[in-house]
């Protein structure tokens, strides 16, 4: 590879990594990334916290169930404690500047249905600030990283789906949720990160 290409090479990496060149692009999370949903690390007895996913230590949350006309968000309350569990959502930002999130875009698709996929889409708020990357003393680039726990299917869609059931098929079926997370940097560059698909189950309504 010729000196040139190499130093051109170069220049788009650095772009990538600071957010310049193309305002706001951010091909495959390179810059701002959605690096999944995530469970607590530990689910302690009242009045015992929580412990809560960090850079460290975090547990996969491989998705969930609701039982429709019954569960009124996704994260629900599995053990009927009181709180929310699962749905944190963890984003990295390997940008030299802050990003503040502002809203996950939430998409719902339901294979067999007699709507049109996506049968729901929502824009659900967010409000988390990353810091910039850091560089330690070998050059090493480290990401900052943040995990916040979001209704991300909230009770309106629910309820629409509950209101629909004779468009939706026999339960229990599948349901994906597919989200897109926004930031906007300190130079205000938007960036939307990759999209993450968090599987559902419907169940049946007990009787």
């Amino acid at each position: 590879m010729s000196g040139s290409r190499m130093m051109m090479v170069a220049a788009c990496f650095a772009l990538a990594a600071c957010g310049g060149g193309g305002g706001g692009s951010n091909d495959n999370g390179v810059s701002l990334r959605f690096s999944g949903v995530f469970q607590e690390t530990r689910e302690q007895v009242a009045p015992a916290a929580d412990q809560f996913p960090t850079p460290e230590e975090a547990v996969g949350d491989t998705g969930s169930f609701v039982i429709l006309g019954e569960d009124l968000t996704v994260p629900r309350d599995y053990n009927s404690d009181g709180d929310l569990d699962g749905g944190f959502l963890g984003v990295s930002n390997n940008l030299d500047q802050s990003v503040n999130l502002t809203h996950v875009t939430v998409e719902i698709f339901i294979p067999g249905a007699k709507l049109a996929n996506p049968v729901v889409t929502d824009s659900v708020p967010l409000s988390s600030s990353l810091p910039p990357a850091t560089i330690d003393d070998q050059g090493v680039r480290s990401p900052s990283v943040s995990f916040s726990q979001t209704v991300f299917v909230r009770p309106d869609v629910l309820a629409f789906l509950a209101a629909n059931q004779n468009l939706l098929p026999e339960p229990p079926f599948d349901m994906t949720v597919v989200m897109t997370i926004t930031g906007i940097s300190d130079t205000g560059d938007s960036f939307d990160t990759n999209e993450v698909s968090y599987p559902v189950a419907v169940l049946a309504p007990s009787l």
